[in-house]
């Protein structure tokens, strides 16, 4: 029961993360209003919790419940998927800068008028979050195949 309950937290995590990471890969333009840095900042926020759910289940399955952690832990394929989870970390914390300094300015009329120039490093690596995404999937998928055994 543990197992299946730490498989769909995974999931579900997962697929917020992957969904908060198409909006910022759409939506982060090279000039946005403040009102969409203000609703931005509300997604990397979602970004980041669903980050942490994800890595305490993905722990947990390790670890506690599930497949022995003998299964995953000589598979350098599941190596890689860590690392590159925590890449994309990484990747994110340039534009939760930005988002954290434009988006938790108070509401006034004039939002949606005002036009705030996005770092070009942020953008970049909001384009790199995306393709590790998909080449973490790509991992998860072979790992669990039992590829790079």
């Amino acid at each position: 029961m543990a197992y299946e309950i730490m498989r769909l937290a995974h999931f579900a995590a997962l697929f917020v993360v992957s969904a908060t990471v198409l909006i910022h890969y759409i939506a982060f333009a090279p000039e946005i209003t403040r009102e969409d840095a203000r609703n931005l900042y509300k997604v990397d926020l979602a970004f980041w919790a669903a980050s942490a759910v994800a890595l305490i289940a993905g722990l947990v399955l390790w670890l506690g419940v599930g497949k022995p952690a003998s299964f995953y832990s000589p598979n350098s394929l599941f190596h890689t998927k860590l690392g590159l989870f925590f890449g994309m970390l990484l990747c994110s914390i340039p534009a939760t800068k930005f988002f954290r300094l434009e988006g938790r300015c108070d509401e006034s009329e004039d939002d949606a008028d005002v036009k705030i120039e996005t770092p070009t490093l942020s953008r970049s690596l909001v384009r790199g979050k995306f393709l590790t995404l998909a080449v973490i999937f790509i991992c998860a998928y072979l790992v669990a195949r039992g590829v790079g055994l």
